[in-house]
């Protein structure tokens, strides 16, 4: 079940032009070093860009450099391709995937996630709400299944699902050995993780047009 998240402001993506809630663009600001740098909590001082999570998009600007052209005219400054961070959706996909995997260990903090699927089945049979699936994209196919097929039986709406992590990324973020099956229960605070994943969905490739 997906709770609403409240609309942030709207900012204009410089190499687009269209007009987006701010969380699900990255902004950007130039560093002290005259380093284009990615600002993801948008708090950085300083007058910034902001562009949409769209890989082509960037990849793009990248490849025909209208990223340092649109850059230059939005902070009306001289931009240069040293200015431009090496390999930088590299840099976002792995700067968003932190975000994430930050964001589950603070929830598993406050008592809203469980692992491992005895204790996903144990937690939905007391009529826990479910509202995230995290599975590691490494993990069997037919595991994978059952346990979706067993979330989804406890609600009505449908179970957003995210698969983009392997289990040594989850079990890292979480400190647990061979975490396969994460879900999120009822209570967390889902509006930041869901446009966070959305960003990273979108510098990952992975947003179906």
């Amino acid at each position: 079940m997906k709770e609403k998240r409240d609309k942030s402001p709207e900012r204009k993506c410089i190499l687009s032009g269209d007009v987006m809630d701010k969380d699900l663009m990255i902004r950007f600001v130039l560093s002290p070093e005259n380093l284009l740098t990615p600002d993801l909590a948008a708090k950085l001082p300083g007058r910034g860009v902001w562009i949409k999570t769209d890989r082509s998009l960037i990849e793009e600007a990248i490849d025909k450099k209208t990223i340092l052209k649109a850059v230059a005219r939005s902070l009306k400054t001289q931009v240069t391709p040293q200015m431009l961070p090496e390999a930088l959706l590299v840099l976002l996909e792995n700067l968003l995937k932190k975000r994430v995997l930050d964001r589950l260990g603070i929830e598993q903090r406050a008592g809203h996630v469980v692992t491992g699927f005895d204790k996903i089945k144990a937690a939905l049979g007391k009529k826990s709400k479910p509202v995230y699936l995290f599975q590691a994209n490494d993990a069997g196919e037919d595991g994978r299944k059952k346990i979706k097929f067993s979330v989804q039986g406890y609600t009505d709406t449908p179970v957003a699902e995210c698969d983009i992590f392997t289990r040594d990324d989850l079990s890292s973020a979480l400190g647990r050995d061979n975490a396969v099956h994460v879900l999120l229960l009822k209570g967390a605070a889902l509006g930041k993780l869901e446009a966070d994943l959305s960003r990273l969905n979108g510098i990952a490739g992975l947003v179906e047009e």
